[in-house]
């Protein structure tokens, strides 16, 4: 990704860019009429140089920005994300041929699965200063749902989110880290428009995504600085884990 000017550029597969492009397209129209969120306009879509490009929003904050920095603000944005995201799920559709189904592990009964963001964590989701309002980035699966699925259970996007706070932590702040109160007004804002009462029916095959995560960024760290992240990690991942497990079914 690169920035220019007022433009933010994407390079990859076409294929991939082509689905991105339409889903944030689709999501922009959804946030314009709810009123919830927006999303960066599509500036240009260049199948043939493999290019997408995005209107540039300048300062931005991402959740985990107001987090570390305790802003008041965050309870309301957490809440308004949660909102926003059951309102995607609701309303996100794709024409057939950009319907690629999830894992087998992640597909709900026929009925209940959802064109989802594929990515929502909580750097994906920010706050435009000048605005006031809630930004959603990234239309692009994450490297975890194996960049291209586009629909499955609604719960790949809801568990991503909650363990993006618990993963999130600085780690000077780890121990006083509330990603559990966070998660908490998050799922208040998504329960407001949408019911979700499978959280624990996922917490394995998420609690197995994330050690995988977290065992790839680790090799991305020094060897000095890899036991203490490792470390950190698994303390986060266990307070993850426990706070699903004392969510009502």
């Amino acid at each position: 990704m690169e920035f220019a000017a007022d433009i933010v550029r994407k390079t990859g597969q076409s294929s991939l860019l082509a689905v991105e492009a339409a889903k944030a397209s689709r999501a922009r129209e959804i946030g314009e009429n709810c009123g919830l969120f927006t999303v960066p306009r599509v500036a240009r879509l260049d199948a043939e140089a493999e290019v997408l490009e995005f209107e540039r929003l300048r300062e931005l904050s991402t959740l985990l920005d107001l987090a570390v920095r305790k802003d008041d603000r965050l309870p309301q944005m957490l809440k308004k994300a949660g909102q926003a995201l059951a309102v995607i799920h609701e309303e996100l559709t794709l024409p057939e041929e950009m319907k690629y189904a999830m894992p087998t592990e992640w597909m709900d009964p026929a009925d209940e699965n959802v064109f989802i963001h594929g990515d929502f964590a909580c750097i994906n989701v920010c706050f435009h200063e000048p605005s006031g309002e809630l930004v959603v980035l990234d239309w692009s699966a994450a490297p975890m749902a194996g960049r291209t699925p586009t629909f499955g259970s609604r719960y790949f996007d809801i568990l991503l989110f909650i363990s993006s706070l618990f993963m999130g932590a600085p780690c000077v702040r780890v121990l006083g880290w509330n990603a559990a109160a966070m998660s908490q007004a998050f799922l208040k804002g998504y329960g407001e428009k949408a019911s979700a009462d499978k959280l624990k029916h996922y917490l394995p095959e998420m609690c197995r995504l994330q050690r995988d995560n977290i065992r790839n960024l680790s090799k991305q760290r020094s060897l000095a600085r890899a036991p203490f992240y490792l470390s950190r990690q698994v303390l986060m991942l266990a307070r993850f884990r426990s706070f699903l497990r004392k969510r009502q079914p």
